[in-house]
């Protein structure tokens, strides 16, 4: 949580952040399946109860040591508290397929969405599970964002059925070739990429966000200045 609020408190326009739902059904930011990266510990959110998941701390130990043993698991709620402190800033809350798995659609959607309802025009609910995507489509007024695992015509076909506001994909999972991936009935197309020398070419063919692990050279851009959310 300290991490999202040092991004808003520069400015960030947009955050997003994964979710896993706990054995007693508690939603908490965690992108694996498994604490084990995170704790030290290898338990499984979806199996394990959140009172024994906060008491452990989470600072990364395999990279950081001790460094940040005072951390621990946050909840989603935590977060929508955030939010409400910068109330034009967007948040996209992936639910991950462990916990659609563990829980099942209706729930997993149903737990997440009654713990953002109050920010809930701050929030989009993104997910690889299209299935998921079009329940929300069937039942509330919000909007989605499909994450794809790659590019292909049966995935054209699906996003162009299923509408997404936002579209997320691979930039290195992508067919070869200057194919229009942005243009079709979604709002945003947004890149994952992991190298500096792609960001220009994007640029160039119109795609209007990105994420990206070289944040820290985009921030350090000029042109960014004052674009802030505060």
């Amino acid at each position: 949580m300290p991490g999202f609020r040092a991004a808003l408190q520069a400015g960030a326009c947009f955050v997003e952040t994964d979710v896993q739902i706990t054995a007693d059904g508690m939603a908490v930011l965690s992108h694996d399946p498994s604490v084990l990266k995170i704790t030290g510990r290898d338990l499984l959110v979806t199996a394990t109860d959140y009172e024994t998941l906060r008491a452990l701390p989470a600072g990364y130990p395999q990279r950081f040591a001790g460094r940040f043993q005072d951390l621990h698991i946050a909840r989603l709620d935590e977060l929508v508290e955030l939010l409400k402190q910068w109330p034009k800033a967007r948040a996209f809350i992936e639910i991950k397929e462990a916990s659609i798995a563990a829980h099942g659609i209706s729930m997993a959607v149903d737990t997440v969405l009654d713990i953002i309802n109050p920010v809930l025009p701050q929030c989009a609910l993104i997910s690889f599970n299209d299935a998921l995507l079009a329940h929300v489509r069937r039942f509330w007024q919000l909007p989605v964002g499909w994450v794809l695992h790659e590019w292909s015509a049966h995935s054209k076909d699906r996003a162009i059925d299923l509408k997404p506001d936002y579209l997320f994909c691979n930039h290195k999972r992508l067919p070869p070739g200057n194919a229009p991936l942005w243009q079709g009935p979604w709002q945003w197309v947004v890149y994952t990429i992991n190298t500096a020398s792609v960001v220009p070419r994007l640029l160039e063919r119109g795609v209007q966000l990105l994420e990206t692990d070289i944040i820290s050279q985009l921030l350090a851009d000029p042109a960014l200045e004052g674009r802030g959310c505060v």
